[in-house]
């Protein structure tokens, strides 16, 4: 008999919390792309983005060409999800992948934030680093509003910012 559950449970936790922190660390920094999910007039939009999350962990940063669905979603909705996972289409997957489920509300930068935005982006990301600068490129901050983590198959903690 299989270990996973199958009822889901839900615990609350804090950023603040180092197991968490730890854990989300690892998640953000690890990690180099996920699911941006957008919506405009109840019609949902998924891309997969390249993405750099700041060192206090409130903010993930993204960059897109202005001439995208995605940017006008975010520019007419800015309330976006954002799907991080480990899964690596293993069998094991749903029993070790982890998946953060990230709430934001997005924003464009410029000026000197955005400048110290595409410094963070670029050193994760240094092969994007002249699309990132282009001046047609929007950066985006997705200021966080919460995560949500799912492991061990159906535990769900929801991490509030503190």
């Amino acid at each position: 008999m299989s270990n996973l559950v199958t009822e889901p449970r839900f615990v609350e936790s804090n950023i603040n919390v180092p197991e968490i922190r730890g854990n989300l660390e690892a998640m953000l920094h690890g990690q180099r792309s996920g699911i941006l999910g957008t919506s405009f007039m109840d019609i949902p939009l998924c891309s997969q983005m390249a993405f750099a999350a700041e060192d206090d962990l409130r903010s993930l940063i993204i960059v897109t060409p202005r001439q995208t669905t995605k940017f006008d979603n975010m520019s007419s909705n800015p309330n976006v999800s954002f799907l991080i996972s480990t899964a690596r289409n293993d069998p094991a997957d749903p029993g070790s992948a982890q998946a953060l489920t990230v709430t934001a509300f997005a924003t464009e930068l410029d000026g000197e934030r955005r400048h110290r935005a595409v410094t963070l982006f670029a050193k994760k990301h240094p092969n994007l680093a002249a699309f990132a600068t282009a001046a047609d490129t929007a950066v985006m901050e997705l200021r966080v509003g919460s995560y949500s983590l799912v492991n061990n198959f159906q535990k769900v903690t929801r991490i509030a910012m503190g």
